[in-house]
């Protein structure tokens, strides 16, 4: 059975996972004493907030209507972390890693809405997938530094 697509419920999951891509980097650049880090964090947050701001907006002018939100809903609990495994290497490595992949999943969801859509909607989602791509190589070479300072030397 193939279950019908629904571009209402897409945009409100991908607003949520937006909102808690947001506070999750802003969570890590407040645990960092690293300017350069930080700065890389608040940026990642940042742009998060403009693709909530892009979706949110769409979702009106699609729906006459904001979009509700619901502060209990969780789209990626790999990211939902406490603030003290910010402290811990070992956590650090896996929060990274997690991170990675949210915005893998996320890449790969805007894809299937830029499939899925026409026109505006389409350019739209096309322009988030690349920034989520970009996000995604930024996450990975974040990880791939952690674990060389783990590590103590680069394996490839």
């Amino acid at each position: 059975m193939t279950v019908a697509f629904n571009m209402k419920e897409a945009l409100r999951y991908g607003i949520h996972a937006e909102i808690e891509a947001k506070k999750f980097y802003m969570a890590w650049a407040d645990s960092v004493k690293e300017e350069h880090l930080k700065k890389e964090l608040v940026e990642l947050s940042d742009w998060e907030s403009e693709h909530e701001a892009s979706l949110m907006n769409y979702y009106e002018k699609l729906y006459g209507e904001k979009c509700p939100i619901d502060p209990n809903l969780t789209v990626s609990p790999e990211l939902k972390v406490q603030t003290k495994d910010f402290g811990d290497v070992t956590s650090l490595l896996r929060i990274a890693s997690a991170a990675y992949l949210s915005e893998l999943s996320a890449m790969e969801f805007y894809q299937k809405l830029e499939k899925e859509s026409k026109g505006e909607a389409a350019v739209m989602f096309g322009k988030i997938k690349d920034m989520e791509k970009e996000h995604m190589d930024i996450t990975k070479k974040r990880y791939m530094k952690l674990r060389e300072d783990v590590a103590g030397f680069r394996a490839f």
